[in-house]
């Protein structure tokens, strides 16, 4: 395919971009966002964030308090992601597997996959525990420091684990996060051997994790099914037993992708 129809082909629409990264902006504020705030943090002028915003206003995508004029995400995105995590048919026939899991180890158990070189949550079941983790489904996380992160690039195609490595920031976010590129593959290429990863407060102190993988029908790893909890119930004797009840329900998920197709 030549040069001129390979441009053709990924042609895209700017405004819509900069429409998406301007929700996206707002979604990560807690209490809504200006116009100026929008428009320095995207380095946009303020006249073309004005324009976008009223126009996802007009469309109920956002909403703008009438005192502090701040604008925050409309009901209409909320209803859009509901049918969205309706039509995932991963999250939807796995969920029942990540029952499983807490059921097992009394976790909570979570689904994520890879998007834009971060993971996402698309599925939690909730620990019924009184002091537990949990996470907002749509909330993402670095690759490096995460058991979800590390399980799905070192099972990865080796060319995009590279192409992937080289990209991300190693940013530090506790004393145990990984920072250096040759121990992150060191520790990819031990998860390979062993089938399982670990977040051993990489992300957060006080928090642990461990993943394990899950394949599509071409062995392609698709996601990935952890627990996570405080390290304080994290104990050699409960990792032991968990990792087991982990890597079974892992496979157990994989080969229900089979199945359906």
């Amino acid at each position: 395919m030549s040069e001129e129809k390979t441009k053709k082909k990924k042609k895209t629409i700017g405004s819509v971009i900069k429409a998406i990264e301007v929700i996206e902006f707002i979604a990560k504020s807690k209490d809504g966002v200006g116009v100026t705030e929008i428009s320095r943090g995207l380095n946009y002028g303020v006249s073309a964030t004005y324009h976008l915003l009223n126009t996802l206003k007009e469309c109920n995508v956002l909403e703008q308090d009438t005192k502090t004029k701040k604008f925050k995400l409309g009901l209409k995105l909320w209803k859009i992601g509901m049918l969205a995590f309706e039509q995932n048919p991963l999250s939807s026939i796995l969920q029942p597997y990540l029952k499983e899991l807490k059921e097992l180890t009394g976790e909570t158990a979570n689904l994520t996959i890879m998007d834009d070189n971060q993971i996402v949550y698309i599925a939690q079941e909730e620990s019924d525990r009184l002091v537990k983790m949990f996470t907002k489904i749509g909330a993402k996380a670095p690759l490096h420091c995460t058991a979800a992160g590390k399980v799905i690039l070192a099972f990865m195609d080796e060319d995009a684990r590279k192409s992937i490595i080289d990209k991300i920031e190693l940013t530090k976010y506790t004393e145990h996060t990984i920072v250096n590129k040759e121990d992150l593959y060191m520790e990819l290429e031990e998860i390979r051997k062993n089938g399982y990863g670990f977040d051993n407060e990489e992300r957060e102190l006080g928090v642990s994790c461990i993943g394990a993988p899950v394949f599509d029908l071409n062995g392609d790893v698709i996601a990935c099914i952890t627990i996570s909890g405080p390290t304080s119930r994290f104990t050699e004797e409960n990792k032991e037993k968990w990792i087991k009840d982990l890597v079974k329900v892992a496979d157990e998920a994989t080969k229900s992708l089979k199945y359906t197709g």
